[in-house]
């Protein structure tokens, strides 16, 4: 009788929203659009926002709109010879409607304008006759730029999370 009165009083002390949470499954794709433009003189990380509500397999939604994404921006700058520079932004993660932190895979990426032709025809036809213009070939190409506003499809959640539906 002591077992059972234990018991009892350990399941009703239980906390009740373990048992209202969502699932959130890895591979859930999130649309996300980006809030700035984007250039790899911006620094390390840029930002983002979740373009529509995101709902699991219930139609719950575990994800809203408008909820900030955090970008990580990588990239290689213009070169000498006309090469192009190119910019990445790395989707890193958002935030479930209950606060958790969810982890994202997906990213977006632009070149700038290739100006190889330019460098080297300049460079390389004009240096014929004078040596100086040799430096015609230094001509850098175009920086890489995602624009404000660009969406970025095919991001996916990275885990598998549980969402406390009471926090809604």
């Amino acid at each position: 009788m002591q077992k059972l009165l234990i018991i009892a009083t350990a399941l009703a002390t239980l906390n009740l929203s373990v048992f209202a949470a969502t699932p959130l499954r890895r591979g859930t794709t999130v649309n996300i659009r980006t809030s700035e433009n984007i250039e790899l003189k911006n620094g390390k990380n840029a930002t983002g926002y979740v373009d529509m509500d995101v709902k699991n397999s219930d139609g719950i939604v575990v994800i809203r709109q408008g909820t900030p994404v955090v970008l990580e921006v990588k990239g290689a700058k213009a070169r000498g010879c006309g090469r192009a520079g190119r910019v990445e932004a790395l989707c890193v993660s958002t935030t479930a409607t209950d606060g958790q932190m969810v982890a994202l895979t997906g990213n977006t990426s632009a070149e700038g304008k290739n100006k190889k032709g330019l460098a080297i025809g300049l460079g390389v036809g004009l240096g014929w006759f004078a040596w100086p213009l040799l430096s015609l070939l230094a001509i850098k190409g175009g920086q890489g730029v995602i624009e404000k506003g660009t969406l970025i499809q095919n991001v996916m959640v990275a885990n598998d999370y549980q969402i406390d539906e009471s926090a809604h």
